[in-house]
């Protein structure tokens, strides 16, 4: 895979909305959370040239959290787990979901370990705001992917 300097722009660009979408979102973090800026996280599920941006934008992100470095640890395992399953799959949907689950299932055990929040409705809780979002962008992103110039 050739990375271009326009590549990296793109990257920069991907992660800076990312950090702005989460950073002004007031229900971005906890149980309950509905980040706008996870429609960005399927980006690298159609080009994975947007993984280092994504990555970048979670590590910046999640430092504003208020779990602070834990925090940071968990949304980049769970980016890094998700954009390795995905190299094994191809479809979109199917990745889509996959993120969902993983971000589900290692957030909630964050929640529970560092503020006792239990972990199985905190599961479902992520899991479907997470796929909500994810869709969404997935339907915006996929549509708009020739125009927007997100495939070689």
């Amino acid at each position: 895979m050739k990375f271009t300097s326009k590549d990296l722009a793109i990257n920069a660009c991907i992660a800076a909305l990312y950090v702005v979408l989460t950073t002004i979102n007031p229900i971005g973090h906890g149980m309950i959370q509905v980040r706008v800026s996870e429609m960005l996280a399927i980006l690298p599920f159609i080009n994975r040239k947007f993984i280092p941006g994504m990555i970048v934008g979670v590590t910046v992100a999640n430092f504003f959290s208020p779990l602070g470095y834990i925090d940071v640890l968990v949304g980049v395992g769970c980016a890094v787990v998700s954009y390795t399953i995905s190299y094994f799959i191809k479809n979109l949907w199917i990745n889509v979901v996959q993120y969902a689950v993983v971000c589900g299932l290692i957030v909630s055990l964050m929640l529970k370990s560092v503020l006792g929040i239990p972990y199985w409705p905190s599961v479902i809780a992520i899991f479907v705001s997470t796929l909500i979002v994810g869709m969404i962008g997935a339907v915006i992103f996929n549509t708009l992917k020739e125009r927007l110039k997100l495939v070689d």
